[in-house]
């Protein structure tokens, strides 16, 4: 997950902004005019978003910083150009340490110099309750060995200053194939962010509702207590039992905006996309599974030195530690489970349930 500050810095010298950033959470910055018109802020711009009292909003400032985005996606593809990289690796040991197949084999056939493409989905979310939060989410994929890139962040801060771009490089048609896995990915963070936020309103939910449902039973008691003392008075007994019907609709209608108010909404966008050519170490090997076997491609990432994970084959989630079936999909634990009627294990990429027909 790429950091505020990052974000606003990057946004503000793609507009030509001068900008110092420091480590603690200061921004410091030369606007050029129109972007000072745009975020009415004057063209020497100093930003403090340390978290103590006194400091700049983050929140309001993601949403001035909003102002200053295309109305699409922007889209860049780049090349990274590093004389100095060195990718040549202990690709055995490397294997043996850094891949972890469940119910199955390798064997490595040859590791070699290549160039992989890959791509950096920058997601904007926005988390309502009773308070709203914004935030920044970055995923990175590589698009020939189809694996993520577990830091993507530390990845893109790595290779920034090497990068140039590159015109007519044909980004959509290769992010359109592993956008269902970057928005799975970013899903699985936003998630974990919006768990807080939800404990948080749960907690303020059950205060207020507390509060509203003591509020009404005492109501409700007074009318009660009314309605026995008026009993041998159909008219105004009848008076206070509609005040009392009234009164629990009343209570309803409160609790019930209750729940909207601190009901979690959830919004995410696509805000940029990045494709950026990097030297790879490639790894190639074989996977094998009782008597069948695939040839398969792992990605050695030079600049963090790991290497990649690949994607499961059935929910393009992150396949580590990696399952293989009987025909050698490459799998993760969620979609390699146990069918609950009969105990068999069954890929969900050979087939949607099981043979039993009763897990899906």
């Amino acid at each position: 997950m790429i950091g505020i500050q990052d974000w606003i810095c990057d946004l503000l010298m793609s507009r030509g902004a001068l900008v110092e950033s420091e480590e603690d959470g200061r921004i410091r910055a030369m606007l050029p005019a129109d972007v000072a018109d745009s975020l009415h802020a004057s063209e020497w711009l100093s930003l403090d978003l340390r978290p103590r009292p006194g400091a700049d909003d983050p929140v309001e400032w993601m949403e001035r910083m909003e102002r200053l985005l295309p109305g699409q996606p922007l889209v860049t593809g780049a090349q990274y150009r590093n004389p100095a990289l060195a990718i040549r690796v202990d690709a055995a040991s490397m294997l043996a340490s850094e891949l972890a197949i469940q119910n199955g084999i390798y064997r490595l056939v040859e590791d070699f110099s290549a160039s992989a493409t890959y791509l950096f989905f920058t997601f904007q979310y926005t988390v309502e309750s009773d308070d709203r939060s914004l935030g920044i989410v970055t995923v990175c994929l590589n698009a020939d060995a189809r694996s993520l890139v577990t830091m993507p962040e530390n990845f893109l801060r790595g290779i920034r200053e090497y990068l140039h771009e590159e015109q007519g490089a044909a980004v959509p048609d290769v992010a359109a194939r592993l956008y269902p896995a970057a928005a799975r990915a970013t899903q699985a963070v936003v998630r974990k962010h919006a768990t807080q936020i939800e404990e948080h309103a749960n907690r303020r939910l059950a205060r207020d509702t507390q509060r509203v449902e003591s509020y009404y039973e005492g109501l409700l008691a007074q009318i009660e207590k009314r309605t026995a003392k008026r009993a041998n008075d159909a008219e105004a007994a009848e008076k206070e039992r509609s005040r009392a019907r009234a009164t629990e609709a009343d209570r309803v209608a409160k609790l019930e905006d209750l729940r909207r108010k601190y009901s979690l909404r959830i919004q995410v966008e696509l805000a940029a996309l990045l494709a950026v050519r990097v030297p790879v170490r490639q790894i190639a090997v074989r996977l094998i599974r009782k008597r069948e076997e695939r040839a398969h491609f792992l990605d050695w990432n030079p600049v963090l030195h790991v290497l990649e994970s690949p994607l499961c084959e059935h929910c393009s989630g992150r396949a580590h530690p990696l399952f293989l079936c009987e025909r050698v999909h490459l799998l993760c634990s969620d979609c390699w489970t146990q069918c609950p009627n009969c105990s068999r294990f069954f890929c969900r990429v050979c087939q949607p349930r099981c043979k039993c027909g009763m897990a899906g």
